[in-house]
């Protein structure tokens, strides 16, 4: 509905008459804004004026419902819920009425909920016979019980309150003192807002609307950019260009899509800004609130809160929560202590904690941040006396006194914007202590999770440097800004008109009737040409752009602008004077010391094959990527439980005889349960009993397949199980462990290493390398072998619910039918089998020399060799192609 209201401008509302004149806003940043523009108008002859009371229309309605409670016949609700509450008991209806779809995103749909009840009141929404849809009809189950619930609770929310004010006024149960209401920033009134202004001038109210006397751009140009990228840099270059030339002028850049390009946005300002020391020569402000939850003093706070609730509920918790509070820090010897609390977090990940226990908790914390550890066992006292349901208010005062215990937000001083943070999250807590009716008496983790969520739905953002010259802002913040110079970017044919977006909760047919806000292509349309005429009476001069591609889709330019003329801008790159460069090749490290302990066993030989800075940066420098927490859906926790079954039901067999009696005579089922009962306790203690007994049933499965595979092998006997070898050479010691070996009739011996991945399984194109990788069993059968028994067949058996597959060499017959003789691999027909052992034997010798050495060439025989690379960026291979040869 169009505003028809006589104009009144900034003079006239700072007449003698102000103190009689209510100034209604969109919002808060209007009404900011007004206050600001009437400020201007003060100077050396002027220093005091009269100013109207300036309100945003919400703040107002809540004024009016506080009035109202001192009027018994008003009939108002005990208790008025804000947006987060009505949100939380909206979201309960949802959960406990769809309790059946458990595919349903409660939340989401508790958030169009709220929407369609506001539109439905605010735009008078009638839904004809006929029109109704299934949506529409659960959703109308919805608000009855949601009403019903708010009856019940004597409450009301910010719908049912403006209907409440309206009523009010319109049955002359509401004082109001003042005979001029001026409305500021309303570029449309739903029918709701007219019965209320209806009402108002019905008693004699004089009704205006605020003219800011902006007149339309004089100039407006449109730039062309090639893509999003160089289109910010643009705007970021036209900023620089005007800060210079004008010291005095103010200027903004308007961004379609700020939130999500606001890192961009950042870093090219900080490029085009800079001054000669390399700092920013001129400040910015940013207009983008992030989610509260997300800043780091609260992200902290709320870090330590989880990991509290946890502890306490259930006397553990998932190592990642005590890293995130160990990480997050903001606590007693912060500064101090963070290494101790990074290595503490570490130690959780390198030791695969999938459960940690409160004790465990406190015997890692104490030896290694005392200081932490004391205040943590203080405050854990005292969260473990005050556990028990609460109401929400005093579940805030507990939360203010643990994180004081605590030490939050740490000892060291806070800056302007860690201050205004700390201050934010104070007004949180205030906030959910208000939740009291709605929430109820909740446990411990249902307060952390209620805080949790009002910051995730709170958005802040610093206060704006004053000094700042250059404002770089969305539309709606835009919209009534007055600036020297505006640069719009993002203007496609996406943007401006947008799609419509009707509520799916109402028919479409009714949205329409009413002309509702982003129901339909025409209303889009609407709003588009009413904002960008907006946007165009920010500044005197404008200039607009838009990209031409991104990635490799085609952009339009928006209809809105397609009638300017496009220019085409360059961007100028910063002088850079040639510096003269010295390339130094370091690819030689100090030799191997005698006697230094060497981690990483054969994985040593294995790596300096790929690629030896790889093997010299993660075993001589210790360099690596750091651990994830351990999962219990994660494969290792499968493999080893796998290869813990297969080591503990070999053990109980000495050879093929063995198996046969076994088999026979039934014990070979009790030996499996047996090795299965055993291996889960000690490798699926953290699972539940229901994974728990799903894995040892694929075990099971697979193990008598295994052994049925067996039972038709020749003879062999089983020589060792999961035994330990040590090979040394100069300083290097390298350590190897066999998951078995067998001994077969001709005396030599069958080396098998079991696989328990999808991965494949065939080592043809790892061992006929010119640096073989994958050498575990080549190690074994061509070094650690050489005089005892000699190897012949080196067997690699996938064990997977797919099914076994077995392969590898073999010289002559090892009992299985999967492995390759010497003349079926291309590279090794000339040789013997003797020959190969000899030709791996100084391969292995060769590579170990080179470790040994502290040979470290960045040289990649095959990309796909670095896969699993945990020191990637260290190479930095993708600055020269030339690495890979």
């Amino acid at each position: 509905m169009e505003t028809t209201l006589p104009s009144l401008t900034l003079a006239r509302l700072a007449e003698p008459e102000s103190p009689d004149t209510l100034v209604l806003t969109v919002n808060n940043r209007y009404a900011r804004r007004i206050l600001a523009s009437l400020s201007k108008g003060l100077d050396q002859q002027r220093r005091v004026m009269a100013l109207p009371d300036i309100v945003p229309l919400r703040a107002w309605l809540q004024q009016a419902g506080d009035t109202l409670s001192f009027v018994p016949e008003a009939g108002l609700a005990s208790h008025v819920v804000d947006a987060f509450g009505a949100r939380s008991l909206w979201q309960r209806v949802v959960t406990d009425m769809e309790a059946e779809h458990v595919l349903l995103d409660a939340g989401q749909a508790a958030a169009l909920a709220i929407e369609a009840d506001r539109m439905m009141s605010e735009w008078r929404l009638s839904v004809q016979p006929g029109e109704e849809t299934l949506d529409h009809q659960r959703f109308l189950l919805w608000r009855d019980e949601y009403r019903r619930r708010l009856q019940s609770l004597d409450a009301e929310d910010g719908v049912l309150g403006f209907e409440r004010v309206c009523d009010a006024v319109e049955a002359g149960m509401l004082e109001y003192r003042y005979t001029r209401l001026v409305l500021a920033g309303f570029s449309e009134l739903s029918p709701l807002l007219q019965r209320l202004l209806d009402a108002l001038q019905a008693r004699g109210v004089v009704l205006y609307r605020l003219d800011l006397d902006a007149v339309r751009a004089e100039s407006v140009r449109r730039v062309q950019a090639p893509d999003p990228d160089a289109e910010w840099r643009l705007a970021a270059q036209w900023a620089g260009d005007r800060l210079r030339s004008d010291p005095h002028g103010c200027y903004a850049i308007v961004a379609a899509q700020l939130e999500s390009d606001v890192a961009l946005a950042h870093r090219v300002l900080r490029e085009a800004l800079r001054g000669e020391g390399g700092e920013p020569a001129f400040s910015y402000n940013v207009a983008v609130a992030r989610p509260l939850a997300q800043w780091p003093l609260v992200r902290a706070a709320l870090a330590w809160l989880r990991l509290l609730a946890d502890m306490a509920r259930h006397g553990r918790c998932q190592p990642a929560v005590a890293g995130a509070a160990l990480l997050a820090g903001r606590c007693v010897a912060d500064a101090e202590e963070t290494d101790a609390r990074a290595r503490v977090d570490a130690s959780l990940r390198a030791d695969a904690v999938v459960s940690l226990a409160v004790g465990e908790f406190a015997r890692r914390l104490a030896p290694r941040a005392p200081v932490l550890a004391d205040a943590w066992a203080a405050c854990f006292e005292h969260v473990l006396a005050n556990a028990g349901k609460a109401p929400i208010d005093t579940w805030v005062g507990r939360f203010r006194q643990w994180l004081q215990i605590l030490g939050f937000p740490g000892p060291a001083a806070l800056d302007s914007h860690a201050y205004q943070t700390v201050e934010a999250l104070e007004r949180l807590l205030e906030r959910l202590a208000r939740q009291t009716i709605v929430l109820g008496r909740i446990d411990v983790g249902a307060a952390v999770a209620a805080l949790s969520s009002l910051a995730t739905q709170t958005p802040f953002q610093p206060q704006r440097d004053p000094s700042a010259r250059l404002d770089v802002q969305g539309f709606l913040e835009a919209e009534g800004g007055r600036w020297d110079g505006v640069w719009i970017l993002g203007l496609t044919d996406e943007v401006l008109p947008s799609m419509p977006r009707p509520n799916p909760l109402l028919p479409l047919s009714a949205l329409r009737r009413a002309d509702a806000p982003r129901a339909t292509p025409e209303r889009e349309l609407h709003w588009a040409q009413t904002m960008f005429d907006a946007l165009l009476r920010t500044a005197p001069s404008v200039w607009v752009s838009h990209a031409r591609q991104e990635g490799e889709r085609e952009l339009r330019a928006s209809p809105f602008i397609m009638s300017i003329d496009a220019e085409e801008h360059a961007l100028r790159r910063p002088a850079v004077q040639p510096a003269p460069m010295e390339r130094i090749v370091d690819d030689q490290g100090p030799p191997l010391p005698p006697g230094a302990p060497t981690k990483g066993g054969i994985a040593v030989i294995d790596t300096q094959a790929r690629n030896p800075l790889w093997a010299f940066a993660r075993y001589r420098l210790g360099a690596g990527l750091m651990g994830d927490y351990a999962d219990l859906a994660d494969q290792n926790a499968r493999g080893l439980f796998l290869h813990r079954c297969m080591e503990l039901a070999c053990k109980s067999l000495t050879d093929s005889d063995s198996l046969r009696d076994q088999q026979l005579d039934g014990r070979l089922s009790q030996v499996i349960d047996t090795a299965l009962d055993q291996a889960a306790r000690e490798c699926l203690a953290d699972y539940g009993r229901v994974m728990r007994e799903l894995e040892q049933a694929r075990a099971k499965a697979l193990l008598h397949d295994w052994f049925a595979l067996e039972l038709e092998r020749g003879p062999f006997t089983v020589r060792s199980v999961e035994e330990a070898f040590l090979w040394a050479r100069g300083p290097l010691q390298l350590r190897l462990r066999l998951d078995r070996i067998d001994e077969l009739p001709d005396g030599r011996l069958a080396v098998i290493d079991y696989k328990t991945g999808g991965g494949k399984v065939d080592p043809k194109s790892d061992w006929m390398r010119e640096r073989p990788v994958g050498l575990q069993l080549p190690f074994y059968a061509a070094v650690l072998a050489e005089g005892s028994a000699s190897v012949s067949a080196l067997l690699l058996a996938r064990l997977h619910a797919r099914g076994i597959e077995i392969r590898g060499l073999a010289d002559g017959d090892c009992g299985f039918g999967g492995p390759a003789a010497l003349s079926e691999w291309a590279d090794f027909q000339h040789l013997s089998w003797d020959g190969l052992m000899a030709q791996w034997r100084t391969v292995i010798e060769r590579l170990a020399d080179e470790y040994a050495q502290g040979l470290a060439t960045n040289i990649i025989l095959r990309a796909d060799d670095l896969a699993y690379c945990e020191v990637l960026p260290f190479l930095r291979l993708n600055e020269e192609a030339g690495h890979v040869v």
